[in-house]
C-alpha cells in the first residue's frame, strides 16, 4: 500500500483481482505517511480476511433484490449472482481509529447503487446499505 497525502485523505488505488480499488483514509494530518500505511494495510488485510462473512449475506440481499427492488418483467437474481458482485470491491473509506465502509460494485443490481457494508470502530459490523 503505497498511500498518498491528497486534499486533507491518505488516498491509494489498490489493485484487487485485476480491478483498482480506491482506498481512502482520512483523520490523520499530513506527515503521518507510515502510520497511515500500516492502519491501511490493518485495515485492508482485514477486509479481505473476513471477505466470506460479506458473502454469507447474499441469499439475503438476493431475496431482498426479488422482493422488494426487481421491476415488472425483470428476472430474479440469484445468491450466486449477487455473490459475484460482492467479489468486486470499488472503493472502501476509513476513518482512522473509526469506522470504514466498503463499497461493492453492485450498481447494475439495484439501479446504480452500491452495497456499502459498514464497520465501526474495533471492526464491528454496523449494517449493509444501498446508496
Amino acid at each position: 500500500m503505497d498511500l498518498k497525502y491528497v486534499k486533507g485523505s491518505y488516498m491509494d488505488e489498490i489493485m484487487c483481482e485485476g480491478k483498482p480499488v480506491l482506498f481512502m483514509l482520512e483523520g490523520l494530518e499530513e506527515g503521518r505517511d507510515e502510520e497511515a500505511r500500516r492502519y491501511g494495510e490493518c485495515v485492508w488485510e482485514w477486509i479481505l480476511a473476513h471477505r466470506s462473512r460479506v458473502m454469507a449475506h447474499a441469499p439475503l440481499i438476493a431475496n431482498f433484490k426479488n422482493k422488494k427492488w426487481r421491476a415488472d418483467g425483470e428476472p430474479e437474481v440469484s445468491a450466486e449472482e449477487i455473490c459475484g458482485y460482492l467479489q468486486r470491491i470499488n472503493s472502501v473509506y476509513v476513518t482512522y481509529n473509526g469506522g470504514f465502509d466498503i463499497f461493492f460494485d453492485t450498481n447494475n443490481v439495484f439501479e446504480e447503487r452500491s452495497i456499502v457494508v459498514s464497520m465501526g470502530k474495533n471492526f464491528v459490523f454496523k449494517g449493509v446499505k444501498l446508496l
